[in-house]
């Protein structure tokens, strides 16, 4: 019993030389090298692991939230030239493109809204849009593209039935004629039905004697074509 009581204290004796030589060596470690330096190291350490504030500081100036927006055009004209509106914000120049072609430039002064005109629309479809700038640094933005629609020419009115200055001795007659596509048509200034192709067949009743039957074409750009039909109605007797 009294072997193995000393064997224990002779372990416990070796684990606190053990400590104290330790202790000893981090003691030594501290004057050789310096506590600062130790202070130093571990601050070395956490910054690294930190992101650096001047890095996030030119992040957020480098940031840029203007924004453009264009008003939503009509759809045709019947002008070669338009007027483009919009807002913008933070911008100091506002380009205007016509079919992916500048067209013009506007400086903003710090004014927020704009309003330009724009010319040399071609015959058919055009591709309008804008792009805000700033002159002080490389930030752009492109607003929408639009389609507009130049057309100049009056749409096409062809009545084939009935013929002018003709009688007829039914009291109600067909109405067949044709217009462009994309064209509303009126009768006496009521609507027609028009389907896609631009045709169109309708009824109308007569009063006797003479009918006057005008008839208007009117396109999606505003264009207009008018013609007009005399027919005269008699009763067989």
């Amino acid at each position: 019993m009294s072997r193995l009581i000393q064997h224990r204290k002779k372990q416990n004796n070796k684990k606190i030389i053990f400590l104290i030589l330790l202790f000893g060596v981090i003691v030594l470690l501290i004057f050789s090298i310096g506590f600062d330096s130790l202070i130093n190291t571990a601050l070395f350490f956490t910054n690294t692991s930190q992101p650096d504030n001047d890095d996030v500081s030119s992040k957020q100036k480098d940031a840029f939230y203007g924004s453009i927006e264009l008003d939503t055009p009509n759809i045709a004209t019947t002008a070669a030239t338009i007027v483009v509106s919009g807002q913008s914000t933070g911008f100091d120049q506002v380009e205007f493109y016509l079919n992916n072609v500048k067209a013009h430039m506007t400086e903003l002064d710090g004014e927020t809204l704009f309003s330009e005109e724009i010319g040399k629309l071609i015959p058919g479809e055009n591709k309008i849009y804008a792009v805000g700038k700033t002159s002080k640094k490389s930030s752009s933005k492109k607003t929408d593209v639009f389609t507009v629609l130049y057309k100049s020419d009056a749409p096409i009115l062809k009545i084939e039935r009935p013929e002018n200055n003709t009688t007829v001795s039914k009291q109600e007659i067909e109405i067949v004629g044709s217009t462009d596509r994309d064209t509303t048509v009126h009768l006496n200034n009521m609507p027609i039905v028009v389907d896609l192709k631009g045709e169109f067949v309708t009824t109308l009743r007569l009063k006797e004697g003479d009918n006057t039957l005008n008839f208007q074409a009117t396109d999606i750009a505003g264009n207009t074509t008018e013609t007009m039909i005399q027919v005269r109605y008699a009763r067989d007797d």
